[in-house]
């Protein structure tokens, strides 16, 4: 069984991280860590955690970014099953005989879990555990049913996922990943790079597990990447929502998949502009870059394509929208006038 933790510039919480890895319940692990150039004192912390523990193995490489890192993991990977914890992160002391057991018990290809917020103090603000009475999806219930959970939750329904189409919250069989060479593509190439990485993996995917329990530690370390809007951004959602739509051809997925990727592309939009409004900057900047947004081609096409039926948070705002052009523009305009009363 392999772990595989890529490590930047997070000294501040890397032996959090390794002390719940070393601690496992199931010990017969290889825990690879993937040093990305870390500027700070990582790579130090890194061998010194190999010299206390003769089941770490640390890998310094060119920086290259998370999905690089991963996949240096992966072509080192020893292991008959392999799992990444970011190195900010933290998982539970069992969870990794948790998930090992199941995906042996039901033959598994993915078995995938809960998680939860940790806030920058270290307290848990919300907890995500699968509420769903079936446990091992098999063959066509893969795509038609676990996958489209994974990717946007129907909130309609009583009993909910809460799972998410995630690298860290799964655990991957070697097997798989080996046959049909498998790897990550590069976050500086398409966002979300685990999202599409992943939707490339399912469509080899047999046997899907699921363990009730949260298990994973996502912490919010009150270090947001910036307050800066970057015009890229939203460039990259449309290549990304474009590229997915293609896989999606491809892997012949049904068409229940592409409409839950509507809702997560109207999620990505919606946060784009919060961003917008939220960040430093001129109001009129944010007001032009809000208006471009606003009448961009690609996503009146997308609004006019798409069954709008969508069972996400983000409904009732897309409806809007198509009833009324000016309504995004007016919305985020009120978030303007919050950010600065």
């Amino acid at each position: 069984m392999t772990v595989v933790i890529p490590v930047y510039n997070v000294e501040k919480y890397l032996n959090r991280c390794l002390k719940s890895i070393v601690s496992q319940t199931y010990k017969n692990l290889e825990i690879l860590l993937v040093d990305d150039e870390s500027p700070d004192r990582c790579p130090e912390m890194c061998e010194n955690w190999a010299k206390s523990d003769e089941r770490i193995r640390v890998i310094h490489k060119k920086n290259a970014g998370l999905g690089m890192a991963r996949n240096t993991g992966i072509e080192n990977a020893t292991g008959n099953f392999i799992c990444f914890v970011d190195s900010d992160d933290y998982i539970e002391l069992d969870t990794i005989e948790k998930a090992y057991r199941r995906a042996i018990e039901c033959r598994a290809d993915v078995v995938y879990y809960g998680y939860n917020i940790v806030s920058a103090e270290g307290i848990v603000t919300k907890t995500y555990k699968p509420e769903i009475d079936k446990l091992v999806y098999v063959g066509e219930e893969v795509a038609e049913e676990i996958l489209p959970e994974l990717i946007s939750p129907d909130y309609s329904q009583e009993k909910k996922a809460n799972m998410m189409l995630s690298a860290c919250t799964a655990l991957f069989s070697m097997d798989l990943i080996n046959k049909i060479h498998w790897r990550f593509v590069s976050e500086r190439e398409i966002i979300s790079e685990d999202v599409y990485s992943l939707m490339n993996l399912f469509g080899h995917v047999a046997c899907v597990g699921v363990l009730p329990e949260a298990m994973y530690y996502y912490c919010q370390n009150g270090t947001s990447l910036t307050r800066a809007y970057r015009k890229d951004r939203y460039q990259g959602i449309k290549v990304f929502y474009d590229k997915i739509m293609i896989l999606c051809e491809n892997h012949r997925y049904p068409e229940m998949i592409k409409t839950r990727f509507a809702s997560a592309y109207f999620a990505f939009v919606i946060a784009t502009l919060k961003l917008i409004a939220l960040s430093e900057g001129k109001t009129l900047d944010k007001l032009s870059n809000i208006r471009a947004i606003e009448k961009d081609s690609h996503l009146k096409k997308v609004l006019s394509e798409i069954d709008l039926k969508i069972e996400s948070k983000s409904r009732k705002f897309v409806r809007l929208i198509l009833l009324k052009e000016n309504t995004l523009l007016c919305y985020l305009v009120l978030l303007l006038k919050y950010k600065h009363n």
